[in-house]
């Protein structure tokens, strides 16, 4: 995934957030779509966002929730 790439989810996410969409929700509709489990961690098919989340945390590009 490329930092362009990063740099697009970060801003959907903050698009999202900024939209009302709390924290909670946006984990609840992660589940629903099958990419988070009940614990909250990435399935098996997505294990690659989880890698993107982690460059993303490590980077300058981070931002909290």
């Amino acid at each position: 995934m490329s930092d362009k790439d990063i740099q697009r989810l970060k801003e959907l996410a903050e698009k999202k957030l900024a939209n009302g969409i709390s924290k909670e929700e946006a984990l609840r509709s992660l589940q629903r779509a099958g990419h988070l489990d009940n614990n909250g961690n990435f399935t098996a098919p997505y294990q690659h966002l989880a890698q993107a989340v982690e460059l993303l945390q490590k980077s300058k590009l981070s931002f909290h929730v």
